[in-house]
């Protein structure tokens, strides 16, 4: 209690400020078309079917049919993306085109969220809690132009909700999750094991005038762990989990002051995370006169983050639009190592807690536009700033370094590009970025985006953009020798540089009840000096990160939406390949052609608008992943085809609404073909055996209910 008393009052001293992007309250809650308005990658708040870019959007609407808490659980639906967990940390990355999360910006309201591997890249999914979201937004393909560094597969936009209709909004839910078939009540009732996820929220709105408006909310995420094969951590015999348990508390206020021609937000989040590590090696302790017990030595870690976002949006000299953001973001992970004594089930010694990472970044971004006031031509500029300081120590529970670091990387940038419509339907937007670096070279990134319309109903979209990547901390400065291991990171390395482009094709149909929308696209992504942690000897086994690899992917997407009346049906398929050239620095390469595998997707909603009640259930398959491994058996290196085993997952709910939807009641089944574990032989074996293994992706079919109450009043 005294824990949870300290995050509400840390809550209720942060005041925050957020405003709405756009010019009128929008309801999150409806069906995305291309009328909705999207501010990923615009100059300001417009339509889908006037972007540029091709946004794909994740509404409020989808997310409460899914009962999703964290953006994790929402992603893995959407074609080319996995989210893969991690057993051991428990945090959830995503991987986009066989890429992983170092090449997608995550950003919430524009700005990119701080994490262990620099600003916006490899964030921890299960982190970003959804209960003050306003909808997802996913461009993808290389956007560096826009967002700078490390969005060669794109940026996820997560828009917080920043206005109500009514004066006042209150809002509460509890939510009771099995994890596959392992569940009990709340721990505390005398008769829990601790199994299960229980999640419970708050969040009170409130329009103070026709000027300001303000929110909070607090949200508790108690995942209990995964016990699967294992048995907990009471035992002597077959301790542990396979899922570590893990909790989260979110934190997040705001407040917005709108005028005439001025818009201005403060808002900030607060993030604490506990995750407890048991381990499996139960060792003997003497206590004196005969006796003894079995202890094992347990790990806790902590993490806290905190996001504190300023945006100003006005006009400067009564016409041009200035929208500026300013960030400090910082966190902080800590571990503790203590002696659990099993049969007594109580600590028996514990250390300090210690911070073994840590990032402090200030970051700016500010964009000057409508300089001509003319409908047929506008230009932007604008420059970002982001100054990281990050920490390791010598043993960071992940990657290992010679002795405790601390480095400071600023970047910075100035970017352009111009807007120019035709009376033809032609709309083009050349742009160009240079990027400079505490400690690397210059970099610049040149796009092109193009928009056409072929009818009244059809359009045609060409995007071609660059981007690079800049290494991260572990890839400079690990260093992990010992008699067994050899694993160094590299300071000379270079940046990575890539680029993509992509054609869209859109249209749209509606007449009376019904209405269709088809979208075919095709893209292709193209990365040179593509950092690996590469083989460089064999005798001893030696590895390097190293500026080695070129990466080739290509994909044609389809998506297709049918509404009729009270049914919204959407229907997808993807068919990409992913070539590599690859080297191993000891005299081994290999060129791999196209290797491609096949994804599919499907949504169906259908509202009973008399009884209230939604129907909703979503399906993907993901195809046979293959790409070549590097094999060194007794010293004679080759390459050997490695697979991963396709797999299909399916979630289905029902939302019922009682009392005018004040209340509601969604009961759901989460990965109802009950996957866990796949076949991948991605990894390199030894002298002995090849590689071969189980990944673990999910940890099987659990059910979830969630009931939720709004109390709205003027």
């Amino acid at each position: 209690m005294k824990r949870i008393g300290l995050y509400c009052a840390a809550l209720f001293l942060t005041v925050q400020m957020s405003y709405a992007q756009e010019d009128e309250i929008i309801d999150s809650t409806k069906v995305v078309g291309l009328s909705d308005v999207v501010i990923t990658g615009q100059y300001s708040a417009q339509s889908v079917d006037k972007s540029l870019y091709q946004v794909e959007v994740i509404t409020a609407e989808d997310i409460k049919n899914q009962a999703g808490n964290t953006v994790a659980d929402v992603l893995n639906q959407n074609l080319n993306m996995l989210i893969l967990p991690s057993q051991s940390t428990g945090d959830s990355e995503i991987q986009i085109m066989g890429l992983g999360g170092e090449y997608t910006k995550i950003l919430i309201d524009n700005i990119p969220v701080v994490g262990d591997h620099g600003m916006g890249v490899n964030i921890d999914l299960t982190k970003l809690n959804l209960d003050n979201i306003e909808r997802i937004e996913i461009v993808k393909g290389a956007m560096g132009t826009d967002y700078g560094n490390n969005a060669l597969t794109g940026v996820i936009n997560i828009i917080t909700k920043k206005s109500i209709v009514e004066k006042w909004k209150i809002h509460a839910f509890v939510q009771e999750e099995t994890v596959n078939d392992e569940y009990d009540w709340y721990e505390g009732s005398g008769l829990s094991k601790g199994k299960g996820r229980h999640i419970q929220g708050l969040e009170v709105s409130h329009n103070i005038s026709d000027n300001w408006f303000a929110s909070i909310g607090i949200n508790r995420n108690d995942f209990q762990g995964y016990w699967g094969s294992k048995d907990g951590s009471k035992v002597l015999q077959n301790r542990g989990y396979e899922w570590l348990p893990k909790e989260n508390w979110n934190a997040n206020a705001m407040i917005n002051y709108r005028g005439k021609n001025l818009k201005i937000f403060y808002k900030a989040n607060y993030l604490h995370e506990d995750i407890n590590y048991y381990n499996t090696q139960i060792n003997p302790m003497q206590l004196g006169g005969g006796n003894q017990t079995y202890v094992a030595n347990d790990r806790n870690y902590e993490t806290e983050r905190w996001i504190h976002h300023l945006n100003l949006d006005t006009k400067l000299f009564g016409r041009v639009k200035f929208i500026g953001d300013f960030s400090y973001q910082s966190q902080d992970r800590k571990l503790q190592n203590y002696v659990y004594d099993i049969p007594v089930r109580s600590i028996y010694s514990e250390e300090d807690f210690n911070t073994y990472a840590s990032s402090e970044a200030f970051y700016s971004r500010g964009t000057f536009s409508n300089f001509l006031n003319r409908k047929n031509f506008d230009f932007q500029v604008g420059y970002e700033l982001d100054n990281t300081k990050g920490f390791r120590s010598r043993e960071s529970g992940e990657a290992l370094f010679e002795s405790d670091l601390e480095k400071t990387l600023g970047t910075y940038a100035v970017f352009a590009s111009a807007e120019i419509k035709t009376n033809s339907g032609l709309s083009l937007r050349p742009g160009v970025r240079a990027n400079f670096s505490s400690k690397f070279d210059e970099q610049f990134n040149f796009s092109l985006s193009s928009r056409y319309n072929l009818t009244d109903r059809q359009n045609i979209r060409t995007v071609i953009g660059t981007t690079n990547r800049y290494p991260g901390f572990d890839e400079l400065y690990t260093y992990y020798v010992d008699s067994n291991h050899d694993v160094r990171g590299n300071e000379n390395l270079v940046a990575e540089k890539g680029y993509s482009t992509s054609i869209q094709w859109n249209n749209s149909y509606k007449n009376n009840d019904f209405r269709m929308e088809n979208n075919i696209s095709t893209i292709y992504l193209n990365l040179d000096d593509k950092i690996e942690l590469a083989t460089v000897g064999f005798n001893p086994l030696q590895y390097q990160y190293i500026n080695i690899d070129k990466y080739h992917s290509w994909g044609i997407n389809t998506d297709h939406r049918f509404i009729y009346r009270n049914l919204n049906f959407n229907l997808g398929a993807s068919y990409y390949g992913i070539s590599r050239g690859l080297e191993s620095n000891t005299g081994v390469e290999m060129k791999d052609d196209y290797r491609y595998t096949l994804e599919l997707n499907a949504s169906a909603n259908y509202k009973f608008p008399k009884l209230g009640t939604t129907i909703s259930a979503y399906y993907k398959y993901a195809g046979k992943l293959t790409q070549y491994v590097l094999e060194d058996v007794f010293g004679d290196p080759y390459y050997r085809l490695g697979e991963q085993d396709p797999y299909s997952l399916m979630d289905a709910s029902i939302r019922k609404g009682f009392f005018d939807n004040d209340l509601e009641l969604t009961l759901g089944v989460r990965n109802i073909f009950d996957v866990t574990s796949v076949n991948n032989s991605f990894q390199a074996g030894d002298a002995h055996t090849e590689g071969g293994s189980q990944l673990m992706l999910f940890y099987g079919r659990s059910y979830f209910l969630k009931l939720s109450y709004t109390l709205n009043f003027n």
